[in-house]
Formats: C-alpha cells, sequence, structure tokens
C-alpha cells in the first residue's frame, strides 16, 4: 500500500468518525505532510479519498433493494413454495 493511499485512508476513515470535525481533520493532514516532506502527496491524497467515497456511494446505491429485486425474490419464494409442495 503506498502512502498516498494510507494517508487517503486515514483521512476517510476519520471524516466518517467525525464530520463535523473536517476542517481540523484537514489542518492535521497538512500539518502532517509539512512534517513528514510530503506535500507533494496531496494531489494523489485528494484523488485517492474520491476514490474511496465514490466506492462508499456505489456501494449503497448497489446494496439497496430496487422495486424489481423485492418482485424477483418474491417470484422466485412463490415458486419454491410451488415446487416443494409437489
Amino acid at each position: 500500500m503506498t502512502t498516498e493511499v494510507q494517508y487517503a485512508k486515514a483521512l476517510f476513515d476519520l471524516m466518517l468518525e467525525s464530520p463535523q470535525k473536517s476542517t481540523e481533520h484537514l489542518q492535521g493532514l497538512k500539518a502532517v505532510l509539512q512534517r513528514q516532506g510530503h506535500q507533494k502527496l496531496l494531489p494523489r491524497i485528494f484523488a485517492e479519498y474520491c476514490t474511496l467515497i465514490e466506492h462508499k456511494e456505489r456501494s449503497a446505491r448497489y446494496s439497496a433493494p430496487t422495486p424489481q429485486a423485492a418482485r424477483t425474490r418474491k417470484l422466485l419464494e412463490l415458486y419454491r413454495t410451488l415446487v416443494s409442495s409437489n
């Protein structure tokens, strides 16, 4: 795992835990990057952070049941009931 991915995951986890302190988290990240001499990584950290957010949103979107999926599930349950009774 690269350094920018580690920074992005740490920032992502912090933002999930306490989104109201986002400004403090970003200032802390900036200070850490300056101390470590990793300021050049900021664009890649931001890109990785955006990727993590996008992944979370897609995961939520695809895990939400759609009306068609619910209907299909009900039909499959009815079919199994019919097949098992014969």
